[in-house]
């Protein structure tokens, strides 16, 4: 302390509950807090970086158009095709435009405005680049469906710490 006091030590069960709290309601929060990103394309341009982590994963893609270069803001857009390229990321820093041994999904097709798409197969572990291509404003929204969830790590950590923190300290009340 500052005044050369001091301070009466923290149990662990207390600190336990606190980190078990915290890494449980923001796993939680980041989790249901995914909001789609709008696009404005013009050909094909690199929009996102996916990480399937330490397993397979498949893919579920979610467009909308909002409007075209064509369209005025007073009528309903006619939509432009859109599709989706994967490209296996190799670790450069951006993008060389290279489309070799890349997937294409049609996500938009003869003026649809919206839909929802999912991956055919499964991506192997690794990192892979998503590319738009299309001419417009889209939203797109990607979904990773991970064999493994390791997402839900943090969370069932951190209900173990909690669980576990608000036990010991109920023990501890029950000795008193």
């Amino acid at each position: 302390m500052g005044a050369g006091g001091d301070a009466p030590s923290v149990p662990i069960w207390d600190m336990a509950v606190l980190i078990g709290a915290t890494l449980f309601i923001s796993t939680v929060v980041i989790l249901v807090w995914t909001q789609p990103n709008t696009y404005d394309v013009d050909g094909q341009e690199e929009v996102l970086t996916v990480h399937t982590g330490l397993s397979q994963a498949g893919l579920t893609f979610e467009s909308t158009c909002i409007s075209t270069p064509d369209s005025d803001s007073s009528s309903t857009p006619v939509c432009e095709d859109l599709s989706v390229w994967i490209v296996s990321h190799d670790g450069s820093e951006s993008w060389n435009g290279e489309l070799d041994g890349a997937e294409e999904i049609d996500l938009l097709v003869d003026g649809e405005s919206e839909s929802t798409v999912s991956l055919n197969g499964k991506l192997d572990s690794g990192e892979y680049r998503l590319i738009l291509d299309g001419e417009g404003q889209y939203t797109f929204e990607v979904t990773v469906n991970r064999t493994i969830p390791h997402e839900f790590g943090p969370a069932i950590i951190g209900s173990i710490l909690l669980i576990w923190g608000i036990w010991r300290k109920q023990q501890e009340e029950d000795a008193a």
